[in-house]
């Protein structure tokens, strides 16, 4: 069997998202190749499977936005896009991605912490998420947000790293990333959960109806927000 790299340990890495403007350049330029190599399709298709087809979405932690935007040329018309994220230079970039799609009118990007959403309760259709659970400095006081402005019958999936990470596919990201956001993947991996740690919190949270699981490269939780009686 291939030898993991999870630590007993989870160690954390941040708790205010990527902020910079060189990390940001940086890691618009990975996700662009990502999605020219058809791997962010995997994940637009992931959130097909799980139902997320249309309708007003919120997306949490965009970083460049690539994922909403390639979701909205998936769904061909039939949603609308805010997003939000913590980093100021990320926000900026979705903005200028969102105009490359042709997309800047069906989309609203904004600044702010996911601990505290603007947004008023049961505002969207469905919620998703890729590759920011495990900086969320209170995952719990997230999941709440994320329910409390899901609509009731709403749908959300959230997909991250694992740090259960074989270390051939440990390689396999390594080897398609920047030379130097490299020591920040393996930081990352660090920091996230494994479907295992993330069953456990939810045992403390509100969220509801929820399906925890791997999938390649990541983990995933979807689910949606019961129906009022």
């Amino acid at each position: 069997m291939p030898t993991k790299i999870a630590r007993a340990i989870r160690i954390p890495e941040t708790d205010n998202g990527q902020q910079g403007e060189f990390i940001a350049v940086k890691y618009n330029t990975m996700q662009r190749h990502i999605r020219d190599q058809g791997w962010l399709k995997e994940k637009v298709d992931l959130l097909i499977e799980q139902k997320i087809t249309g309708g007003r979405a919120l997306e949490v932690g965009i970083g460049p936005g690539y994922l909403g935007l390639e979701w909205l040329k998936k769904v061909e018309g039939e949603g609308n896009l805010t997003g939000i994220d913590i980093s100021p230079e990320m926000v900026d970039l979705a903005k200028i991605n969102s105009e490359e799609y042709g997309q800047e009118n069906n989309c609203e990007y904004i600044l702010c912490d996911a601990l505290k959403m603007p947004f008023d309760d049961n505002s969207f259709d469905c919620v998703f998420s890729y590759g920011s659970l495990h900086e969320w400095r209170d995952p719990i006081m997230v999941f709440a947000e994320i329910q409390r402005v899901l609509r009731p019958g709403g749908r959300y999936c959230i997909i991250d790293l694992r740090r259960d990470l074989d270390r051939q596919s440990l390689a396999f990201m390594r080897i398609n990333i920047d030379m130097e956001l490299r020591k920040g993947l393996i930081n990352s991996v660090r920091s996230s959960y494994t479907c295992a740690e993330i069953k456990k919190m939810f045992t403390a949270s509100t969220f509801e109806n929820s399906e925890i699981f791997n999938v390649p490269l990541a983990l995933c939780i979807s689910g949606n927000k019961y129906l009022e009686d």
